[in-house]
Protein backbone atom coordinates (compact mmCIF):
# COMPACT_ATOMS: atom_id res chain seq x y z
CA UNK A 1 0.00 0.00 0.00
CA UNK A 2 2.46 2.43 1.04
CA UNK A 3 4.51 1.80 -2.69
CA UNK A 4 1.08 2.31 -4.62
CA UNK A 5 0.73 5.70 -2.10
CA UNK A 6 4.25 6.67 -3.66
CA UNK A 7 3.49 5.96 -7.48
CA UNK A 8 0.75 7.82 -7.02
CA UNK A 9 2.36 10.54 -5.36
CA UNK A 10 5.10 10.53 -8.05
CA UNK A 11 2.29 10.50 -10.74
CA UNK A 12 0.75 13.78 -9.09
CA UNK A 13 3.80 15.28 -9.14
CA UNK A 14 4.78 14.73 -12.57
CA UNK A 15 1.22 15.68 -13.91
CA UNK A 16 1.21 19.00 -11.95
CA UNK A 17 5.22 20.04 -12.85
CA UNK A 18 4.10 19.21 -16.77
CA UNK A 19 0.88 21.48 -16.09
CA UNK A 20 2.95 24.09 -14.94
CA UNK A 21 5.50 23.57 -17.82
CA UNK A 22 2.45 23.85 -20.35
CA UNK A 23 1.17 27.15 -18.06
CA UNK A 24 4.14 28.87 -18.26
CA UNK A 25 4.92 27.75 -22.37
CA UNK A 26 1.55 29.40 -22.63
CA UNK A 27 2.42 32.26 -20.84
CA UNK A 28 5.83 33.33 -22.91
CA UNK A 29 3.94 32.50 -26.37
CA UNK A 30 1.47 34.87 -25.37
CA UNK A 31 4.12 37.48 -24.02
CA UNK A 32 5.86 36.92 -27.18
CA UNK A 33 2.85 37.59 -29.25
CA UNK A 34 2.08 40.58 -27.41
CA UNK A 35 5.69 42.33 -28.13
CA UNK A 36 5.77 41.45 -31.87
CA UNK A 37 2.09 43.30 -32.07
CA UNK A 38 3.96 45.89 -30.10
CA UNK A 39 6.29 45.92 -32.19
CA UNK A 40 4.04 45.72 -35.55
CA UNK A 41 1.67 48.85 -34.23
CA UNK A 42 4.96 50.77 -33.21
CA UNK A 43 6.63 50.16 -36.93
CA UNK A 44 3.32 51.20 -38.63
CA UNK A 45 3.14 54.43 -36.37
CA UNK A 46 6.53 55.50 -36.10
CA UNK A 47 6.46 58.48 -33.70
CA UNK A 48 6.53 62.10 -35.17
CA UNK A 49 10.55 63.54 -34.46
CA UNK A 50 10.15 66.21 -31.43
CA UNK A 51 13.61 67.72 -32.36
CA UNK A 52 16.57 66.54 -34.13
CA UNK A 53 17.95 64.29 -31.33
CA UNK A 54 14.63 61.95 -30.03
CA UNK A 55 15.80 60.17 -26.99
CA UNK A 56 13.71 57.07 -26.45
CA UNK A 57 15.83 55.38 -24.33
CA UNK A 58 16.68 57.80 -21.85
CA UNK A 59 20.23 57.88 -22.43
CA UNK A 60 20.80 61.79 -22.52
CA UNK A 61 19.65 64.44 -20.11
CA UNK A 62 17.60 67.14 -21.09
CA UNK A 63 20.39 69.38 -21.09
CA UNK A 64 22.66 67.10 -22.97
CA UNK A 65 19.39 66.82 -26.16
CA UNK A 66 19.72 70.54 -25.88
CA UNK A 67 23.28 70.68 -27.18
CA UNK A 68 22.88 67.72 -29.91
CA UNK A 69 19.83 70.24 -31.26
CA UNK A 70 21.56 73.40 -31.32
CA UNK A 71 25.34 71.89 -32.79
CA UNK A 72 22.43 69.80 -35.70
CA UNK A 73 20.38 72.92 -35.82
CA UNK A 74 23.33 75.08 -36.97
CA UNK A 75 25.26 72.99 -38.51
CA UNK A 76 21.68 72.71 -40.94
CA UNK A 77 21.74 76.51 -41.49
CA UNK A 78 25.03 76.58 -42.59
CA UNK A 79 24.61 73.67 -44.81
CA UNK A 80 21.38 72.47 -45.46
CA UNK A 81 22.20 69.00 -44.37
CA UNK A 82 20.00 67.54 -41.98
CA UNK A 83 20.83 65.07 -38.88
CA UNK A 84 18.53 62.89 -37.08
CA UNK A 85 19.57 61.57 -33.71
CA UNK A 86 17.61 58.54 -32.29
CA UNK A 87 18.00 55.79 -29.08
CA UNK A 88 15.45 52.85 -29.25
CA UNK A 89 14.63 51.11 -26.52
CA UNK A 90 14.84 47.23 -27.30
CA UNK A 91 11.17 46.59 -26.55
CA UNK A 92 10.00 48.78 -30.29
CA UNK A 93 12.07 46.67 -32.50
CA UNK A 94 13.62 43.05 -32.61
CA UNK A 95 17.42 43.13 -32.33
CA UNK A 96 17.34 41.84 -35.86
CA UNK A 97 15.28 44.35 -37.04
CA UNK A 98 17.34 47.39 -35.91
CA UNK A 99 18.93 47.97 -38.81
CA UNK A 100 15.62 48.25 -40.59
CA UNK A 101 13.71 50.57 -38.25
CA UNK A 102 16.44 53.06 -38.08
CA UNK A 103 16.08 53.30 -42.21
CA UNK A 104 12.30 53.53 -42.01
CA UNK A 105 12.62 56.35 -39.30
CA UNK A 106 14.84 57.79 -41.53
CA UNK A 107 12.70 57.91 -44.48
CA UNK A 108 9.37 58.34 -42.56
CA UNK A 109 10.88 61.19 -41.18
CA UNK A 110 12.40 62.66 -44.22
CA UNK A 111 15.27 63.74 -43.07
CA UNK A 112 17.46 65.83 -45.52
CA UNK A 113 16.44 67.85 -48.28
CA UNK A 114 14.03 65.94 -50.71
CA UNK A 115 15.82 67.25 -53.84
CA UNK A 116 19.29 66.53 -51.87
CA UNK A 117 18.65 63.17 -50.31
CA UNK A 118 21.05 64.93 -47.59
CA UNK A 119 19.78 63.27 -44.69
CA UNK A 120 21.43 61.46 -41.80
CA UNK A 121 19.86 59.01 -39.33
CA UNK A 122 21.94 57.93 -36.40
CA UNK A 123 20.23 54.95 -34.64
CA UNK A 124 21.20 54.06 -30.93
CA UNK A 125 20.22 51.47 -28.77
CA UNK A 126 22.36 51.06 -25.52
CA UNK A 127 20.06 47.38 -25.25
CA UNK A 128 21.10 45.81 -27.81
CA UNK A 129 24.58 47.43 -27.95
CA UNK A 130 23.80 48.31 -31.27
CA UNK A 131 24.47 51.79 -33.30
CA UNK A 132 23.84 52.70 -37.12
CA UNK A 133 24.39 55.40 -39.42
CA UNK A 134 22.15 55.79 -42.44
CA UNK A 135 23.15 58.01 -44.56
CA UNK A 136 20.43 59.64 -47.81
CA UNK A 137 21.98 58.89 -51.15
CA UNK A 138 23.14 62.78 -51.29
CA UNK A 139 25.50 62.02 -48.49
CA UNK A 140 26.93 58.42 -49.12
CA UNK A 141 28.34 60.67 -52.35
CA UNK A 142 30.39 62.69 -49.82
CA UNK A 143 31.46 59.85 -46.84
CA UNK A 144 32.12 56.51 -48.06
CA UNK A 145 30.18 53.43 -46.41
CA UNK A 146 34.24 52.98 -44.92
CA UNK A 147 34.82 56.46 -43.08
CA UNK A 148 31.18 55.81 -41.69
CA UNK A 149 32.45 52.84 -40.00
CA UNK A 150 35.36 54.31 -38.83
CA UNK A 151 33.56 57.50 -37.56
CA UNK A 152 31.35 54.41 -35.66
CA UNK A 153 34.23 52.64 -34.41
CA UNK A 154 36.91 55.32 -33.67
CA UNK A 155 34.04 58.05 -32.17
CA UNK A 156 30.93 56.23 -30.80
CA UNK A 157 32.30 52.66 -29.71
CA UNK A 158 34.91 54.10 -27.63
CA UNK A 159 32.83 56.32 -24.90
CA UNK A 160 30.00 53.87 -25.46
CA UNK A 161 32.09 51.27 -24.02
CA UNK A 162 32.53 53.02 -20.88
CA UNK A 163 28.44 54.11 -20.60
CA UNK A 164 29.47 57.52 -22.00
CA UNK A 165 26.51 57.79 -24.36
CA UNK A 166 26.32 61.46 -24.65
CA UNK A 167 30.40 61.96 -25.08
CA UNK A 168 30.31 59.47 -27.91
CA UNK A 169 27.20 60.82 -29.94
CA UNK A 170 28.89 64.19 -29.58
CA UNK A 171 32.33 63.04 -30.74
CA UNK A 172 30.96 61.05 -33.64
CA UNK A 173 28.39 63.52 -34.31
CA UNK A 174 31.17 66.26 -34.75
CA UNK A 175 33.40 63.93 -36.73
CA UNK A 176 30.71 63.50 -38.86
CA UNK A 177 29.99 67.78 -39.10
CA UNK A 178 33.89 67.85 -39.73
CA UNK A 179 34.14 65.40 -42.17
CA UNK A 180 31.42 67.26 -44.44
CA UNK A 181 32.56 70.57 -44.09
CA UNK A 182 35.60 69.28 -44.75
CA UNK A 183 34.56 67.87 -48.06
CA UNK A 184 32.36 70.62 -48.96
CA UNK A 185 35.07 73.07 -48.90
CA UNK A 186 36.94 71.09 -51.80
Amino acid sequence: MKQIFKYFFLLFFAININAQNIENAEKDSLKIKSIELFREIYWNNIPKPVSWTNDYEDLFSDLEQTKLDSIISKFERETSIEISIVTIDTIKISKEKFDDLTLHMAQTWNIGKVEKDNGILIGISKGYRRIRIQNGNGIEKIVTNDETKEIIENYFIPEFKKGEYYNGTLNGLCEIIRILKDKSEK
